[in-house]
């Protein structure tokens, strides 16, 4: 087995320890590697479940499903099996922390957050500005006789 990085027709790059099965491939402990610029200098690479509902710890694909196949980068390979570690124990032991509900709160700051992340610098500026003046016309006016 080695660790590959498997492109198949639909557009999925799994990560996984990979051997060949005749006309088809293992892979054991399927990933999809999610890469995410902290900053100019740092990237967080996140591991996820390519399977995240499957019981099962490898898929069989067919070869004639895949379009590229490549070696992992030796630097991924470490937070990989530390990820899929993780993961098989939890299938393993049957214990995924699950919950059918996000707090109200923690969903509205995840959506700001995803809303927020694709506003250039400038778009951001403009939307405090445009808060700003919103906040300003929802004061009372300070002449008493103004109705609005």
């Amino acid at each position: 087995m080695r660790y590959e990085v498997i492109k198949i027709i639909t557009g999925a790059e799994i990560c996984g320890m990979v051997e060949e099965v005749g006309d088809t491939i293992r892979i054991t402990a399927p990933m999809v590697c999610q890469l995410s610029r902290l900053d100019l200098t740092n990237t967080l690479a996140t591991f996820i479940p390519y399977t995240p509902v499957s019981s099962d710890s490898m898929i069989s694909i067919d070869t004639e499903h895949v379009l590229h196949r490549s070696k992992m980068s030796e630097q991924y390979i470490p937070f990989y099996d530390e990820a899929s570690s993780k993961w098989l124990t939890m299938v393993e032991t049957e214990s995924i922390p699950l919950t059918n509900k996000m707090p109200k709160m923690e969903y509205i700051k995840d959506t700001i957050n995803k809303l927020v992340a694709g506003m250039s610098d400038e778009e951001l500026d403009k939307l405090e500005e445009e808060q700003f003046l919103e906040e300003d016309s929802l004061l009372a006016p300070s002449d008493p006789k103004k109705i609005h």
